[in-house]
């Protein structure tokens, strides 16, 4: 099944859809991400520069090696492991419900568009399809391996380290537990729709870095988690 450049209307304007390339997850991780934008002309997508490469959307398959879905069903995300590194995959709200039956152990093919936010590249999905044949996975590593050759394992590598330090490792400010329990009070109260960092900077009075850092204390225990970008729940 191929996904290549497709035209398709809306309005009066026909729009160019991107195609979604076969890759290793690590050469994805390689690459250099560069934030899309509006213009009076129209609109640049997000993509992913790789060598001459501009990538918007991705075709992989990979195996589910961990995931979480938040209890009111508005926010899923899996680890992708292809055997050459690890990405999540996020969807939020109606999105998720084409991933009900998507499970940890379960080998997938993943077609969407790349995402970043605060540091973390991640796929979107746009289609995702359980693989029961083992052959279509064995084909794809020599597709792969014929057209772009072994995968960067060693960038990747350090790549995962600086994702994994993007979160603080060490102990949690004593001086911060008023402050996660206000946060965390609040975001109970906003179970339905959650909370952006200013609207709880204003809650407990204190500047948006000092807010981001308790939060990230948060985020790093699994007491709150990200529903949509920009936005935290309570777990």
């Amino acid at each position: 099944m191929a996904f290549e450049n497709k035209q398709f209307q809306q309005g009066s304007q026909v729009i160019q859809r991107q195609t979604a390339h076969k890759i290793w997850l690590s050469n994805l991780n390689n690459g250099t991400f560069v934030q899309g934008f509006k213009s009076s002309e129209g609109f640049s997508p997000s993509y992913v520069e790789i060598k001459d490469l501009k990538i918007s959307r991705v075709n992989v398959i990979a195996t589910i090696v961990d995931l979480f879905k938040s209890e009111d069903g508005n926010y899923f995300s899996f680890t992708l492991d292809d055997g050459t590194a690890t990405i999540r995959m996020k969807a939020f709200n109606e999105d998720t419900n084409a991933l009900l039956n998507i499970e940890k152990g379960n080998q997938v093919l993943i077609v969407g568009r790349v995402r970043e936010y605060q540091g973390e590249l991640y796929i979107a999905p746009e289609i995702t399809k359980k693989i029961i044949d083992p052959n279509i996975t064995l084909i794809r590593k020599a597709e792969l391996l014929k057209n772009l050759g072994k995968p960067e394992e060693f960038k990747f590598q350090a790549n995962a380290l600086m994702i994994q330090a993007k979160l603080p490792q060490q102990p949690r400010d004593p001086s911060h537990e008023e402050l996660r329990q206000k946060i965390i009070d609040m975001l109970v109260q906003k179970e339905d729709t959650g909370a952006e960092i200013s609207t709880l900077s204003t809650l407990i009075q204190k500047d948006d870095q000092t807010t981001e850092t308790v939060i990230k204390e948060l985020l790093l225990e699994g007491e709150i988690y990200e529903n949509k970008p920009g936005f935290y729940k309570a777990i």
